[in-house]
């Protein structure tokens, strides 16, 4: 067993892609499109053997260190693999991670976890859409129906098929509670023009009288859905239009073989809004590592 550290430039992307695509652990995260807007150019990686299983190293660097860490609107990376990710490949991946790396401050995937290790678990909420709409809304909880029938009754229209990215990102700067640094909204509109522009995601949209009140980027691979970003005005708010707006996707993808992933979350009340419909917990893992000696030597 081989496991090479390649840089960007020596990355084959055709076998990096194939090796995601056909992993057991499948996340459009791990795509090269996607960690080329994320990570743009600053990212090297680990390839076993001729790319029978990859794991990126998203780089940044600062006073002279050069450290691995998970980039913005990128939940989880780690190791994909064609094959079983043992704890032993696991482990073969992390201590094969340049020495040279001031940190590794990285989230790490749900299929990789080695027990008694420094791996801490974060919640990730995913819901089964392999099943009857009917079926899934008898798992919602009081709350999570009361609303939907609330916003049901406010003439309000969800659409899943809108391709204006400039309204969905105006609408996002101005309503998001805390605000970003500009290079992460343009990172965002990015991802937004790159997925809706080649079947890897849609703009969900909630409107009242043709005015957005809520509005939602959804990320989309073959078997997953991913909740990327979700956001309401006031009028939104009030009428409850984002349990209208998820419950429009869990009705056009019911019956389908794929999953709604929530993304998280550790607040409280956000997870609540997940745990309505019916979602269920299934960990990612944080992985971080502090090389003391060259912060010394460098310090």
């Amino acid at each position: 067993m081989e496991i090479k550290y390649l840089t960007y430039q020596n990355i084959d992307q055709e076998k990096w892609d194939n090796c995601v695509s056909n992993s057991l652990n499948h996340l459009i995260y791990g795509e090269s499109w996607y960690l080329d807007i994320v990570s743009p150019d600053k990212w090297n990686a680990l390839v076993l053997n001729d790319y029978e299983a990859v794991m990126p190293l998203p780089l940044k660097s600062k006073m002279g260190l050069t450290y691995v860490q998970q980039p913005i609107w990128t939940q989880q990376l780690g190791v994909f693999s064609k094959l079983e990710i043992t704890p032993d490949l696991l482990d073969s991946f992390l201590k094969a991670i340049p020495k040279k790396m001031a940190m590794i401050s990285l989230n790490i995937n749900e299929h990789n976890f080695i027990e008694n290790t420094n791996l801490s678990a974060k919640t990730n909420l995913i819901l089964d859409l392999n099943n009857s709409y009917e079926e899934l809304k008898s798992n919602f909880s009081s709350n999570t129906k009361r609303n939907i029938n609330k916003a049901a009754k406010a003439n309000l229209i969800v659409d899943l098929k809108s391709k204006d990215v400039n309204a969905f990102i105006d609408f996002f700067k101005a309503n998001i509670q805390n605000p970003i640094s500009e290079t992460h909204y343009n990172t965002l509109q990015n991802l937004v023009e790159y997925s809706v522009n080649n079947d890897k995601g849609f703009i969900a949209l909630v409107k009242q009288n043709d005015e957005i009140i809520a509005a939602s980027f959804i990320l989309k691979s073959d078997k997953r859905l991913i909740y990327r970003t979700g956001t309401s005005n006031t009028k939104g708010k009030e009428e409850k239009a984002m349990f209208l707006l998820v419950n429009g996707i869990i009705q056009q993808y019911a019956n389908c073989n794929y999953v709604l992933d929530f993304e998280g979350s550790e607040i409280e009340g956000v997870a609540r809004f997940y745990n309505g419909f019916g979602a269920q917990n299934v960990p990612y893992y944080y992985y971080k590592k502090i090389n003391n000696k060259l912060l010394k030597v460098l310090g």
